[in-house]
């Protein structure tokens, strides 16, 4: 997944190992430590999917070669397996501006029927639950109502993306 975050940011522009450390955690989604970061730069320069260029000073610049264009677009492109992490998603929506607006509306629409299963399920133990004569645990209903009303955003979240996305693709 970094490797994968790693890439998108850099099809925006080049950048050096600090630019793409603060790049990462300005998307939120993990502050990475150097000690991962130029391994994983390593790696992509090992596929020869970026390079190096000479910046001024000391600083090397990392930038894409076609060849992790190619990688980039078939992980982008990839179906993502049923287990998918949020964590996943999120960087997979992150760099969704690169697919065609029928893709990224099948790929949120994946996702939202994953999370409509899953919300589903956590209905089902939640009135279990709620029904038990023993053992009730109210702090472990309120975690369970919890999940499940953050689950139900995130879908009413996805449903205003693919909105949105088919208002742009009526356009174009």
């Amino acid at each position: 997944m970094l490797d994968f975050a790693i890439l998108g940011l850099l099809m925006e522009r080049p950048r050096h190992g600090y630019e793409l450390r603060r790049a990462l955690a300005e998307l939120g989604f993990w502050k990475v430590s150097f000690g991962s970061l130029y391994p994983a730069i390593r790696r992509l320069e090992k596929r020869e999917a970026i390079e190096a260029t000479k910046m001024s000073g000391r600083r090397k610049a990392y930038q894409v070669t076609e060849g992790g264009q190619e990688v980039f677009d078939l992980l982008l492109q990839s179906d993502p397996d049923a287990n998918e992490t949020d964590r996943a998603f999120q960087v997979r929506l992150a760099f969704l501006r690169h697919l065609p607006p029928d893709r990224r509306i099948q790929v949120m629409d994946r996702r939202r029927r994953g999370l409509s299963t899953q919300l589903k399920t956590a209905r089902e133990i939640l009135v279990a639950a709620r029904s038990a004569t023993k053992n009730k645990d109210r702090y472990r209903i309120a975690l369970m109502e919890h999940a499940m009303h953050s689950t139900e955003a995130d879908i009413a979240w996805l449903d205003g993306l693919v909105a949105a996305e088919r208002g742009v693709a009526s356009t174009v």
